[in-house]
């Protein structure tokens, strides 16, 4: 071994920032895009911003419809808090007392729970946990029945216990048997109660009616609104895309304030204001590197899911994203990050980029299908099974095969269910006479 000086060529992707900047918006959706766009306008003075307000958007086009005042006067606006304290106000209490309650009204969270024990509560207040406890008690027979409950088993029966015809084997099982109910042990808990099965299902299908979250009516909240990033339109056989980018704020250059500071001769000033002209070059090369590449990406998933667009949801294709990686000729990531929280407008409805690619499953005729459609088939036989006989992972797998095709182990069915968050058979079974 010899020490020395050599020379070596080697070649090395360095990630600048702006590359990494490019690759970051490429994976932004649209509200993630915006919240990006909103922050470097704070950050750099040359960049003006003419946003756009998602909720007076529908398919591109401005909402003109005008709106009466009088239909909200009839709106819901009070709080669990409001709700609650308007019944304490006029209760006959000691100055005392109700500023126990009003401080543990304070605590119950959005859902009407109280999840401080009462040790926690007395040494805040300097109070005995009696006070607490007696206040608490106090609170759970306000309405909305069920606000105060420390669990859901509490909540549960709280609400029982409130009914004018009280349902006797409906709190006992909440009462003392909440686990094995909850698990659907059913032929255990029917022995142990000395009742029928049938008696079992009627008690589940009793507590359905009650509310777990009693609080939740009083926190309303403004819709979400999915912004689709892409619009596909279909006129025959013909299938054309557009991006939806008129729901982005318009960048532009400040060029007031561009202009004001152009001829400055102090270097530093030069400095900042070359260092911010650079700075909106690269976002706006960057929008633009995104936007073709949304593009490039969606062409070719139209391209190869023609019949999704035209005949409907049932005609996916297997796709993966290597397969359209290599067809534009870039990294398998890219495309990742391209679908990435992005959604499509379709003639069927609004589908998330990444729900046009599924893994192939082999089938007993000439063409392969996708995961989705096996999904699919897979959630339609469920819906219609008998649910006093429902039908076993093993059960579905020998369907699939004998009269869809479908070959599929009952692992992969286990999966599915998993993903399509369905029980399992036992835990699907209902009890009749």
């Amino acid at each position: 071994m010899n020490t020395g000086l050599f020379q070596q060529q080697s070649i090395k992707l360095v990630m600048t920032k702006e590359l990494t900047q490019a690759i970051t918006l490429l994976q932004y959706s649209t509200l993630d895009l915006t919240k990006f766009l909103e922050e470097q306008m704070m950050e750099n003075p040359l960049i003006e911003l003419k946003t756009i307000n998602f909720g007076q958007r529908a398919k591109g086009k401005i909402s003109n419809e005008y709106t009466n005042p009088i239909e909200f006067i009839g709106k819901n606006e009070t709080t669990l808090y409001d709700h609650l304290m308007a019944q304490v106000t006029y209760m006959r209490l000691s100055h005392e007392d109700k500023e126990t309650l009003e401080y543990i009204i304070h605590l119950l969270d959005s859902n009407g729970y109280l999840y401080f024990t009462n040790e926690e509560i007395a040494a805040e207040l300097s109070v005995d946990t009696e006070t607490v406890e007696a206040s608490v008690q106090l609170i759970q027979k306000l309405d909305p029945i069920g606000v105060g409950a420390r669990s859901l088993q509490e909540c549960l029966l709280l609400q029982l216990e409130a009914l004018p015809e009280r349902h006797f084997v409906a709190e006992t099982i909440i009462r003392d048997y909440f686990s094995l109910f909850a698990d659907k042990s059913w032929k255990e808990l029917a022995k142990q109660l000395q009742v029928k099965l049938v008696d079992i299902q009627d008690v589940f299908d009793f507590i359905q009616t009650l509310q777990p979250r009693p609080g939740a009516t009083f926190h309303g909240s403004n819709p979400q609104y999915i912004i689709p990033d892409i619009e596909v339109h279909v006129n025959g056989e013909i299938v054309t895309i557009s991006l939806q980018d008129s729901y982005l704020p318009k960048v532009s250059l400040n060029l007031q304030y561009y202009q004001h500071f152009l001829h400055e001769k102090d270097s530093k000033t030069k400095s900042y204001l070359q260092e911010k002209v650079d700075q909106y070059q690269w976002i706006m090369k960057s929008l633009d590197q995104r936007k073709q590449t949304l593009q490039n990406v969606m062409n070719e998933i139209v391209n190869r899911q023609l019949d999704f667009f035209i005949k409907g949801p049932s005609y996916l294709k297997p796709l993966i994203m290597c397969e359209v990686a290599d067809a534009l000729e870039i990294h398998e990531s890219t495309v990742s990050r391209a679908v990435k929280d992005k959604y499509v407008q379709t003639p069927f409805g609004i589908f998330e980029m990444k729900h046009f690619f599924s893994r192939t499953i082999q089938t007993t005729g000439e063409h392969d299908i996708s995961a989705t459609r096996v999904k699919d088939v897979l959630k339609e036989l469920i819906d219609k099974e008998n649910k006093q006989k429902p039908l076993s992972d093993q059960d579905i797998v020998s369907i699939l095969e004998e009269e869809h095709g479908i070959l599929v182990s009952r692992r992969t069915i286990a999966k599915y269910r998993d993903q399509l968050k369905i029980p399992s058979s036992s835990k699907r079974k209902r009890y009749g006479e």
